[in-house]
């Protein structure tokens, strides 16, 4: 009996965390109860030890929610919209009308950062990724079929982008926003020439300008990294107000009745 519960627990890894968390709770916060309850009473006690734990948690969610660390959401990224080869004008997105009139050319770290993600959409690694049970997955289907086998089958030729900002007012030198507007990016490739290459010899692709653009539309999701720890503040700062109010009612009502003790 007992090797059959040790095979069900190494059998799934969720399990075994699973039940390694509950039993942590269990012996650290039930140890810290029990010793207030044998002190001060099985009801102040719980109401004590849930103060401590709601309390500690609020200070916690608030760090996480500030710095971006701990419980954390999905993180921002560029989200593919479309993937056009050929002429711009045959999308289908509004913000893409009159392109490239009214948009920023991407330079810096902004450039990199958008040529990577279209690298993804252009030509997505074929890694395989490995569960949680050691088990290999098939790679996701991309939401639209990549037109090239590798990044070194096209040659990036432009890019730009539009919105990402909403500003409120300025003081100084810092800009305040009441709601980001959204943030396009826009990432142009063409197909390269074939080359054929020397021994030891390092040949720069160079765009074949027969062939017609390809052009990657992406818009910035801005995602919820802060969202969990918000509402894990706004939770564990509910209760602990509310057992700190219950507590001081409690001192309350016994002050009352020590007075009305000392006068009769």
């Amino acid at each position: 009996m007992e090797n059959l519960l040790l095979a069900a627990l190494q059998w799934d890894p969720t399990i075994r965390g699973a039940v390694i968390v509950v039993t942590a709770v269990l012996i650290l916060c039930g140890s810290v109860y029990m010793l207030l309850a044998t002190n001060s009473g099985a009801r102040l006690g719980f109401l004590l030890a849930v103060a401590g734990l709601s309390g500690w948690l609020f200070l916690m969610s608030g760090i996480w929610m500030v710095f971006g660390i701990g419980l954390k959401g999905r993180p921002n990224e560029w989200v593919t919209q479309e993937i056009i080869t050929g002429r711009v004008e045959q999308s289908t997105i509004e913000r893409m009308v009159g392109f490239p009139e009214g948009w920023d050319k991407l330079e810096g770290g902004a450039l990199a950062d958008a040529q990577a993600a279209a690298d993804q959409a252009l030509a997505p690694s074929e890694t395989v990724a490995h569960s949680a049970h050691g088990t290999q997955e098939e790679p996701e289907e991309p939401e639209f079929p990549p037109p090239f086998k590798s990044p070194t089958d096209y040659v990036f030729q432009d890019g730009y982008r539009i919105g990402g900002d909403n500003e409120l007012f300025t003081i100084g030198s810092h800009k305040f926003y009441f709601r980001h507007s959204p943030h396009y990016a826009v990432v142009q490739v063409r197909p390269a020439v074939k080359q054929q290459a020397a021994p030891g010899e390092i040949v720069r692709p160079q765009p074949d300008t027969s062939q017609p653009l390809t052009t990657v539309v992406m818009l910035r999701d801005l995602g919820s990294v802060r969202l969990p720890p918000f509402i894990m503040l706004l939770t564990t700062g509910t209760v602990f107000f509310l057992t700190c109010y219950v507590l001081h009612q409690r001192d309350k009502e016994i002050m009352r009745a020590r007075t009305a003790s000392a006068t009769a």
